[in-house]
């Protein structure tokens, strides 16, 4: 009675039900006790290696037709323990709503992917006391790397512990110390000529509202704009840079509604320190007169096709998020394999695109 009302009517569907469970992947166990072979022969089969290690073809086509036909699951806990490795990757950014960070880790799925590594993924909100759970967690996970946009100078005792045998990349964030190996964008030479361009474009004051400017990575844009600004005859741009404490939409809508009160008008350029900071701007500005001012310059860090749909003459900065990723891989495997770090800084290019 009990099958009859659980099947009611669908005899078949029990038999198929039966057959997906007898054709669900096999272990390598399962596998080897089926056809009467080693574990041994079954992985050495599976990872390509039965010629050099002298496996007939008759056992080879054996452990090969029946996985094709049944196919494997990796036990990662049994390996994990034996080869004392867990085949993760930990990364701790600030804001995965940051389309920056959002490429980036996209990026590095992938090289994960590619290796049989699997991306850990954790949010800070800028906060050190968020940073510090979410690098301990990740850790505590024993995962073999970490990679991570620091919101504070790195000092999390674990990470500093000579006996950890995890490998540490830090990304994006430059706090000029020497223990872990550190990716990031030429944030200095592309913030310089960002601020050129607009000062030549504009032909007057470019105010830069600016998010975080505590940041190494927005202090060396803020010295970039520094620089052009004292070329355009605008002295150290002090009374240009209007600062938040947050990177995000609210900070730049309520740094564009300070900016438009003290003007008594809208400005006819600025720029912005990321894309959040943008959208915030913009939204503040088409609450202030219904739209979005055609004839505003804009110009902001990180790049978004979505900026294409703006009418205005827009700067944007593209950062390299895939050759970012790729040092930041390249440092995290060396570690990995047992070796130090051979670059202890890179610095990556970034592109000025130009729109309408």
């Amino acid at each position: 009675m009990v099958r009859a009302n659980f099947w009611p009517g669908h005899p078949a569907s029990y038999i198929v039900f039966l057959q997906n469970l007898i054709a669900m992947p096999k272990t390598v166990e399962e596998i080897a006790k089926k056809i009467g072979v080693s574990i041994t022969t079954v992985r050495l089969v599976i990872n390509g290696q039965a010629e050099k290690y002298r496996i007939s073809a008759k056992t080879q086509k054996v452990v090969e037709d029946y996985v094709a036909q049944h196919g494997y699951v990796l036990n990662h806990a049994a390996r994990s323990l034996k080869l004392k490795r867990s085949d993760a990757i930990g990364f701790v950014v600030p804001e995965l709503a940051n389309a920056f960070f959002a490429r980036l880790m996209s990026e590095l799925e992938i090289l994960c992917r590619n290796r049989g590594l699997v991306l850990l993924t954790a949010s800070t909100h800028e906060d050190p006391e968020q940073e510090n759970r979410a690098v301990e967690s990740l850790l505590s996970r024993g995962v073999d790397g970490l990679v991570f946009a620091p919101c504070q100078i790195p000092g999390h005792k674990q990470l500093l512990n000579k006996k950890s045998n995890t490998a540490v990349v830090l990304v994006d964030r430059d706090y000029n110390q020497l223990r872990f190996p550190t990716v990031l964008s030429d944030n200095y030479h592309s913030g310089l000529d960002l601020s050129r361009r607009m000062f030549t474009e504009a032909k007057g004051p470019v105010h830069f509202l600016c998010a975080h400017a505590d940041l190494p990575s927005i202090q060396d844009r803020l010295r970039g704009f520094s620089v052009a600004c004292q070329e355009a005859g605008q002295g150290a741009g002090t009374d240009l840079i209007h600062f938040a404490n947050e990177d995000n939409t609210a900070a730049g809508f309520q740094m564009m509604q300070s900016l438009i009160a003290h003007l008594c008008t809208v400005p006819a350029a600025f720029m912005c320190s990321s894309l959040l900071v943008l959208e915030g701007a913009l939204q503040q500005l088409k609450a202030s007169t219904g739209s979005i001012p055609a004839h505003i310059l804009i110009g902001t860090f990180d790049d978004h096709a979505m900026l294409d749909l703006l009418p205005n003459r827009v700067l944007s900065v593209k950062q390299d998020e895939a050759m970012l990723a790729s040092l930041v891989f390249e440092r995290l495997l060396e570690q990995m394999g047992g070796s130090e770090a051979t670059q202890m800084r890179n610095t990556v290019p970034c592109r000025l695109i130009c729109r309408n």
